[in-house]
């Protein structure tokens, strides 16, 4: 088992590969290319750990990107989760719903502090095995998952 470091979002190179990843699927769909799509991706992969829509809103309202609805980001994300790029995290924490990215990252758990807040990311690949032997057992074929521990850090158990 190890801690997993969250890293600093996607350099430009990386971006350009999940933008190409993104574009395959958007032409799968019989969608057309948007500059407001690609600006809420760029965004989104810019960004480093667990972060919410508004969030996100934020971040492009900062940056020199076209002007973007809030109700475009929320359209826009479900595409990006299905393109790889990110990740549904941190349901369990009663704040909405949080993403943080998918593309060329590891995949992890979360410990998360009921006290605090704080996320601990982590690998520990003895539970991987179990989560397929489980869903084997009840013929399920897994697609992902999202695994929360909950908990007190010891921070706040002191």
């Amino acid at each position: 088992m190890r801690a997993v470091e969250t890293k600093q979002g996607l350099d430009s190179a990386g971006i350009e590969r999940a933008l190409e990843q993104l574009h395959a699927l958007v032409k799968a769909r019989g969608l057309k290319s948007s500059a407001t799509r690609e600006a809420v991706a760029r965004a989104a992969l810019r960004r480093r750990g667990h972060f919410s829509v508004d969030q996100l809103v934020a971040d492009l309202e900062q940056s020199e990107a076209p002007v973007v609805h809030p109700a475009t980001v929320y359209r826009v994300l479900p595409l990006l989760v299905d393109a790889g790029l990110l990740q549904v995290t941190l349901i369990s924490q009663g704040q909405g719903t949080l993403y943080e990215r998918a593309f060329e990252r590891e995949h992890h758990d979360h410990l998360i502090c009921t006290a605090c807040g704080k996320v601990i990311e982590f690998e520990f690949e003895a539970i991987e095995v179990l989560q397929r032997d489980v869903a084997e057992r009840f013929g399920f074929r897994l697609t992902g998952h999202v695994h929360e521990l909950l908990g007190t850090c010891t921070a706040c158990r002191d």
